[in-house]
């Protein structure tokens, strides 16, 4: 099956974003933004011709959004994190990095797998490690904890599933919480940027935010990060903003049950539209350039995430519109001049027979054979001139070089 994929190029820094670009680099690259779209595992139980049918049509789906990788979470009960109902019943789904699997043979993408690193005996989260690693071929998991403090988990803990993983090769990332660090400041207690910092000693190399529905809370998060990092003098980490739209009233209650702060005039602004997903899309992009425009200058480079937390497709469908408005506000923001490149994926998951010599419209781009075509405004496929072919794998060659 033959795929077609979007990559970004940023002309200036001569970055470049797409399936042949290692998600690790991308993520600790500090000179250009990054870019993801979260999905959330089929149930537990879902057999493995199943799994990866539905990787096949989130694929399908997302395939003209110009990602770097996708986010693949570890949806857990989250007992104790709050004492409000939980609007939806929890339902187990399969491990994240099998799931993580089947998307990458889906898209020949990568994917940075959730894992909640807490309760597993310390030779169960091995095997983990080692099947996500070897079998699955991942390279980024994010780190997570447990819903709450108060509560005794057992097994590893973050500190050593953090040792195991690098120990392993396995780039690390963690979440940051804007509303925490307000809380936490209001409290008299250490801010989430210290609690930052504390797990980049530990080895992580990037945070995904919670979904943001207040700008203000995290500019202040990022300032504070930023500031840190220059007393220190080092280089902060990337942070990766995530968002997340909203067309019913019992999608904000579960927005609001996993902790986010949404305030009440944008609440309502939402649920009283005569269209309220197309609302959340555009206030989220507001609140985007707000956080652009107020935290200019901080020093804390950019990255965008954008999931759906439910299963309706309005709010799918919203997901994959705000991704792109976001995404087009950072790159604009860069201040650089960018645009949006096609290729053809086919040959990254069908090799070449041996000896076959490449077709004149496909390139190697890191020992990778590509095949280089645009898309029309009518949206048909067609391959480079042989002379352009040349002349757009030399500037992917520099861009692997030069990011």
């Amino acid at each position: 099956m033959k795929r077609v994929f979007s990559q970004v190029h940023m002309a200036a820094q001569g970055s470049l974003a797409g399936p042949t670009d290692p998600l690790p680099q991308a993520l600790c690259d500090p000179t250009r933004p990054v870019f993801l779209f979260g999905a959330t595992p089929p149930r537990e139980g879902t057999d493995e011709v199943r799994a990866m049918e539905i990787a096949e049509k989130f694929v399908a789906r997302a395939r003209n959004l110009a990602t770097d990788g996708y986010i693949v979470y570890d949806i857990q009960d989250e007992d104790g994190r709050t004492d409000l109902p939980r609007p939806f019943p929890f339902r187990r789904t399969l491990d994240p990095s099998s799931y993580g699997g089947c998307l990458a043979r889906a898209s020949g993408k990568q994917a940075i797998i959730y894992k909640c690193a807490v309760g597993d005996k310390r030779e169960d989260f091995e095997r983990w490690v080692d099947k996500t690693t070897k079998t699955h071929g991942h390279a980024a998991v994010n780190v997570v904890g447990g819903a709450t403090s108060s509560k005794e988990y057992g097994g590893v803990d973050v500190p050593a599933a953090s040792k195991i993983l690098r120990d392993q090769g396995v780039a690390i990332g963690g979440i940051c919480i804007a509303e925490r660090h307000l809380t936490r400041l209001e409290a008299g207690k250490a801010g989430e940027h210290l609690n930052m910092q504390r797990k980049v000693d530990m080895g992580f190399q990037w945070f995904i935010s919670q979904a943001i529905y207040d700008a203000a809370a995290t500019v202040k998060l990022l300032q504070d990060y930023g500031r840190l990092c220059r007393a220190r003098g080092v280089t902060p980490k990337k942070v990766v903003l995530t968002f997340a739209p909203c067309g019913r009233a019992k999608t904000m209650t579960f927005i609001k049950w996993l902790g986010v702060c949404v305030p009440e005039v944008t609440e309502k602004a939402i649920l009283e539209a005569d269209s309220p997903v197309a609302t959340s899309v555009e206030l989220l992009c507001g609140l985007l350039r707000t956080i652009l425009t107020d935290a200019a200058g901080c020093g804390v480079p950019l990255g965008i995430s954008v999931e759906s937390v439910s299963i309706f497709k309005e709010e799918i469908d919203a997901a994959e519109t705000l991704f792109r408005k976001t995404q087009q506000l950072l790159l604009d923001a860069q201040g650089t001049p960018w645009c949006v490149r096609w290729f053809h994926t086919g040959y990254n998951q069908l090799p070449l027979e041996n000896g076959a010599a490449a077709p004149p419209d496909t390139v190697s781009v890191k020992g990778q054979p590509l095949r280089v075509v645009d898309i029309s405004s009518e949206g048909a496929v067609k391959p480079l001139a042989g002379l352009q072919a040349l002349r757009l794998a030399a500037a992917a060659l520099a861009a692997f070089v030069v990011g």
